[in-house]
């Protein structure tokens, strides 16, 4: 299958069916981000402004981390005892790679964030063998690209304020 077949949407006959609770609780998680990116895009670089950026990217770096944890249960319960390694360390790789992006500038780390949050996009969409269920990867593309837009609007506001 093509790369662009691979991150496409699954198709609307093969697309798995999130429960509301998923969507509700998924997209709910980016009510921070979002609300955090509109505030810099209107505020900065009022006083205040730099402290909601940190917060932002301390909240972009706890998703990040979350989402790395999600596919090491997802890893973990589908492996029985035949765990191996590249699943493992997709999913772990997240968690160091925004601990680092907490000590970085801010523009620095909110373009961090988004390569990190696109890179784990790809591990997924380009992983065959990958043990994610339907739901999630129908869940995953949506929800980065929320994420990039909020990270991606702070980053701007940054640039030209």
């Amino acid at each position: 299958m093509s790369i662009e077949g691979r991150l496409a949407e699954p198709s609307a006959a093969a697309k798995p069916h999130a429960s509301a609770a998923m969507q509700i609780l998924g997209y709910g998680a980016l009510v921070p981000l979002v609300a955090m990116a509109m505030i810099i895009f209107f505020t900065y670089p009022a006083p205040g402004s730099e402290g909601v950026l940190r917060a932002e990217v301390a909240y972009g770096a706890a998703l990040l981390s979350f989402l790395g944890g999600i596919r090491w249960g997802i890893a973990v319960s589908a492996g029985g005892q035949q765990l191996l390694f590249r699943p493992l360390a997709i999913a772990t790789l997240p968690i160091p790679f925004a601990w680092i992006v907490l000590f970085m500038d801010v523009r620095m780390a909110i373009a961090a964030l988004m390569v990190g949050f696109l890179l784990l996009l790809f591990a997924e969409r380009l992983d065959d063998e990958s043990p994610t269920p339907g739901w999630y990867r129908a869940l995953q593309l949506p929800f980065t690209i929320m994420v990039e837009l909020g990270l991606g609007v702070s980053l701007v506001a940054t640039l030209i304020g």
